[in-house]
């Protein structure tokens, strides 16, 4: 592992001389369909840095690529900057190459994949935390950085459509520890370039304003949502670490959010959470019964049917589980197969493994625990308008693990992955029993909505047919967040809205009489 990690450092000094930019990822603030954020650092050297890109490979030519993007936001955090290319307009479900170009000269080329705009086609991704490393007072803590490595390199060999990563990236905030971190982070594009996006939570480890000093993110305050796949899937990154309460402003963002995309025509078949601190640990900590009285009644109302948690360093993954007081509920919570969330995690991205809690029995440390194992490792989750398959993968042998190629079809796996296989199957299947039909078919007070110009500028005209009630159109950015309200007098068919203090993206527009809803999306430049 010595000499991997030498030979690795060796490849990053190489490539760094090709211009003064390193440490590459990806992330997203909006539609990831359409927009992606390019991120890096540089030596200390890059000016006029751009990122040049087009659907062509064009290698390290960066004159031949059709589009180029300067940076968009520069941030500075333990002696790095890191810049950010925000980068729009781009076509769904396609393959970008690109390059960082500054005056010192050209990185190696590197490509991204946008996710599919419509559901039909499903989707890959990997959900885990808790990579830091540890001290020599914690069992194991010089495997950790090796084992990161190794989720890192599998990363690139599973090659996902992107990483929800559950916080606890380093042990604590400063240049060496995020220096190795954005080291070991170049794993995860592989030999050829691959950049996977990722999704991050604030932990525990970090500083309030790392994850969006170091990932810009869409808000500060680290909490939002993403839809994926058209109305496939909605991520919800959470943060549980701010402050010792349930924080107010950040519930009545999540529900408010849910309400939006629950029984409406922007409902998602799936809707799936994250964030760093177990409801119900299964190694070293107590319930977070804060936390879970906060979220986990809402999950249950409003269909969140997957959660990813961290923290305790472990893998496990629940039977479907409610909020529950009645008899048979085992630390707040009982079986429900069909109402229920399954809880998967708990963080063992190279963090110090510990021992599991065994209160039921050896195999389970509660009695809707439906597996458990003390490893390093992650989740693969395959998304479908019909099903999620989960599986867990374990931290081994990653030399040894074929290759996924970028045309396989989706929710291919690579050959001599290590999936861990107990006794009840490798597979968790959560089967789609929802009727989204139901919510289209319904006889509306509320028809023919549109919405123009399109894109729009200053001003856009919101008709429909004619409303019999006082209502009103309500106007959501990406995220979830309550951009804009007007009322709309009873009898009227169409309003007139000044849009020009909007900043450029996609926003959805609410119109509200009677009990009645109806939305549409608007894109704004």
């Amino acid at each position: 592992m010595r000499k991997l990690i030498s030979l690795f450092l060796q490849f990053i000094i190489i490539s760094s001389a090709f211009s003064a930019t390193r440490f590459y990822r990806a992330s997203y603030r909006d539609d990831p369909s359409t927009t992606i954020v390019i991120g890096w650092c540089d030596n200390g050297t890059s000016t006029n840095a751009k990122v040049y890109y087009g659907e062509v490979d064009n290698g390290t030519n960066y004159a031949l690529y059709p589009s180029n993007h300067a940076v968009d936001r520069t941030q500075s955090v333990y002696s790095l900057n890191n810049y950010f290319a925000r980068l729009t307009g781009l076509k769904p479900n396609t393959i970008y190459y690109f390059v960082v170009h500054d005056d010192s000269g050209t990185s190696a080329r590197m490509y991204f994949k946008t996710i599919p705009g419509d559901p039909n086609t499903g989707i890959t991704f990997i959900s885990g935390g808790d990579s830091r490393t540890g001290t020599s007072s914690e069992s194991g803590y010089l495997l950790c950085r090796p084992n990161r490595m190794t989720c890192d390199s599998l990363v690139a060999k599973i090659r996902p459509d992107f990483v929800t990563f559950n916080g606890d990236f380093v042990y604590s905030g400063s240049t060496t520890y995020w220096t190795d971190w954005f080291t070991d982070w170049q794993f995860t594009l592989g030999n050829d370039e691959h950049v996977v996006p990722i999704i991050p939570v604030m932990g525990n480890h970090e500083a309030a304003t790392d994850v969006y000093n170091l990932f810009d993110v869409p808000i500060s305050n680290d909490y939002f949502s993403l839809g994926m796949g058209g109305n496939l899937l909605r991520i919800y990154s959470l943060n549980d670490e701010i402050g010792t309460t349930c924080d107010a402003t950040e519930l009545s963002w999540l529900t408010n959010d849910l309400k939006l995309h629950t029984a409406t025509t922007d409902e998602p078949y799936w809707k799936f959470a994250q964030y760093h601190a177990p409801f119900v640990p299964h190694a070293k900590y107590s319930a977070n019964t804060t936390i879970s009285g906060c979220w986990a009644p809402l999950f249950q109302q409003y269909n969140v049917k997957l959660a990813c948690e961290a923290h305790a360093h472990v893998l496990k993954v629940t039977w479907p589980i409610v909020p529950s007081t009645a008899t048979g509920n085992d630390h707040g919570f009982i079986r429900n197969d069909q109402s229920g969330t399954v809880y998967i995690g708990e963080g063992s991205w190279g963090a110090p493994q510990r021992p599991l809690y065994t209160y039921y029995n050896a195999n389970q440390a509660y009695n809707w625990t439906r597996n458990q194992i003390q490893s390093s490792g992650f989740q693969v989750i395959n998304v479908t308008k019909q099903k999620i398959d989960v599986r867990t993968v374990l931290a081994t042998g990653a030399k040894y693990v074929g290759q996924v190629q970028v045309n396989d079809p989706e929710g291919t796996l690579p050959s001599n992955l290590t999936v861990w296989n107990p006794s009840n199957g490798s597979v968790t299947t959560l089967n789609y029993n929802g009727t989204l039909s139901a919510f289209t078919n319904v006889k509306d007070d509320i028809t023919n909505l549109k919405v123009f110009p399109v894109p729009s500028n200053d001003l856009v005209t919101v008709s429909f047919n004619e409303i019999n009630s006082n209502g009103y159109i309500k106007i959501y950015d990406s995220l979830g967040a309550e951009i804009k309200t007007v009322t709309v007098n009873g009898g009227s068919s169409s309003k007139q809205i000044n849009v020009s203090d909007l900043t450029p993206g996609t926003y959805s527009v609410f119109v509200i009489s009677n009990s009645k809803t109806q939305s549409c999306k608007i894109i704004h430049i």
